[in-house]
């Protein structure tokens, strides 16, 4: 296998992760713009999230939409009857080309297998990118659009609304004031399922207003099935999407992540069911250690993921007030002086309730995730999920992804040489091979 990318220190991942961690940073950068004039945007991907994304981005004042693709002609129909004035595509790589000299910032929407390609591009013609989660589809992408971004000094943007909420950025603060105490243990969890372990896809045409091979780009060539990938199936696929975790476990993992300021996991862990062969699983259980002490966590610290219905043993132990059961979805941070639960998306409540009784939530305000991306833009910023954070998340939710390829094996992570040092058939999925035809700068 060839050398991944050059060693990132264990200082210097440290360094990217604790940054943006919940709250705004603004730091002087390259590709500033006038705050009068207006950040011209390509839009990857306009129908389901990248409608929301895209209309939420172009309520904007300064924002002026100049460019949309899609590979559904339906839907691209659909986004510019909303954008009369903007350009339409179907390939992506086309877009990019004509309007290279007329866009300032591109947002991704697709599949997370067309993430980085899409998003990489962009950066490599200097545009600033705002990307849905997860950031990518593998390991090593992470680990480069994190570099080429920063390189660059472009502002850039993962599409993890919920970062920029006011719950969410209430249990940051409420963890890093030491409330509980250092954290030893956190755990998270979705009743979500977005594995497979039905038949396999009947083959058959695609509709006229589908373009195939475009949306399949970098993956392996596959026939078209309806129900199966487009328009809303695809991330059961491995080949497409990222699971359950890719889904809601970069959501949930992001507060973890954000509040206790992790750095890299040294070892993961899936105690998961057998995985099918080219789906995800439908139940997944991740075992995550960390290991020395830090501000926020104790030596040892453990998070754990669990989907698909599964949820904590531990949680019997948990002192919830009589009656309420635990959120569908959520997190729970075990402390040394007490408990933090943060649903997803709801206030964080303190436990034992009798022992916070006394103790008042600080007040810290919500944010519009897309605006802020859009501002920071224009004043040549850095938003709050920017890939010198959101690329060491993702990095870490991915190894979760990969474990559970790997049941009952143990995976040894050196974030400094992007490696799995004992297990070298989990190497291979760290990183995969794009199709001939849709190579990228940077990534391929």
């Amino acid at each position: 296998m060839p050398i991944l990318t050059a060693p990132l220190s264990r200082r210097d991942f440290l360094k990217s992760t604790g940054a943006a961690a919940g709250l705004l940073i603004l730091s002087g950068r390259a590709n500033a713009t006038s705050a009068n004039s207006r950040l011209r945007l390509a839009s990857v991907g306009v129908g389901g999230m990248g409608a929301s994304d895209l209309s939420s981005l172009s309520s904007h004042p300064q924002v002026e939409v100049v460019g949309l693709c899609d590979i559904d002609a339906q839907r691209l129909a659909e986004a510019a009857a909303k954008h009369p004035g903007a350009e339409t595509f179907a390939d992506w790589r086309q877009m990019l080309d004509k309007l290279a000299d007329r866009i300032d910032a591109v947002n991704v929407a697709t599949p997370d297998h067309t993430h980085a390609p899409a998003a990489m591009s962009a950066m490599q013609l200097g545009k600033h990118v705002y990307c849905q989660k997860p950031l990518t589809h593998d390991v090593y992408e992470a680990r480069q659009l994190a570099r080429v971004a920063a390189e660059k000094k472009l502002t850039t943007q993962m599409g993890i609304q919920v970062h920029s909420t006011s719950p969410y950025r209430t249990a940051v603060k409420v963890i890093r004031d030491g409330a509980i105490g250092r954290v030893k243990e956190a755990h998270s969890w979705s009743d979500k399922n977005w594995g497979y372990e039905g038949p396999a896809p009947t083959p058959a045409e695609p509709p006229e207003h589908v373009s195939w091979d475009l949306w399949l780009g970098t993956a392996p060539h596959r026939p078209y099935s309806p129900g199966h990938y487009h328009p809303g199936q695809w991330r059961r696929w491995l080949d497409f999407g990222c699971g359950t975790m890719g889904d809601m476990g970069i959501h949930i993992l992001d507060p973890v992540a954000s509040a206790l300021e992790l750095g890299a996991p040294k070892t993961v862990q899936s105690s998961s069911s057998p995985p099918p062969d080219d789906a995800h699983g439908i139940k997944n259980h991740v075992r995550y250690t960390f290991g020395a002490a830090t501000p926020q966590t104790t030596e040892g610290f453990v998070l754990t993921w669990y989907d698909g219905g599964l949820r904590p043993a531990e949680a019997s132990e948990w002192p919830l007030p009589e009656g309420q059961e635990l959120p569908s979805q959520g997190s729970m941070f075990v402390g040394e002086k007490g408990y933090l639960l943060l649903p997803h998306v709801a206030a964080p409540q303190l436990l034992p309730a009798a022992q916070f009784e006394d103790y008042k939530l600080p007040s810290v305000e919500g944010d519009n995730h897309y605006h802020q991306w859009a501002s920071a833009a224009l004043a040549g910023e850095k938003s709050s999920a920017d890939f010198g954070y959101s690329g060491p998340l993702t990095e870490m939710l991915l190894l979760g992804v990969v474990s559970n390829r790997f049941p009952g094996q143990r995976l040894d992570w050196d974030a400094a040489a992007l490696r799995i040092t004992n297990f070298s058939d989990a190497n291979a999925l760290l990183r995969r091979e794009y199709r001939e035809g849709w190579e990228v700068k940077g990534l391929s």
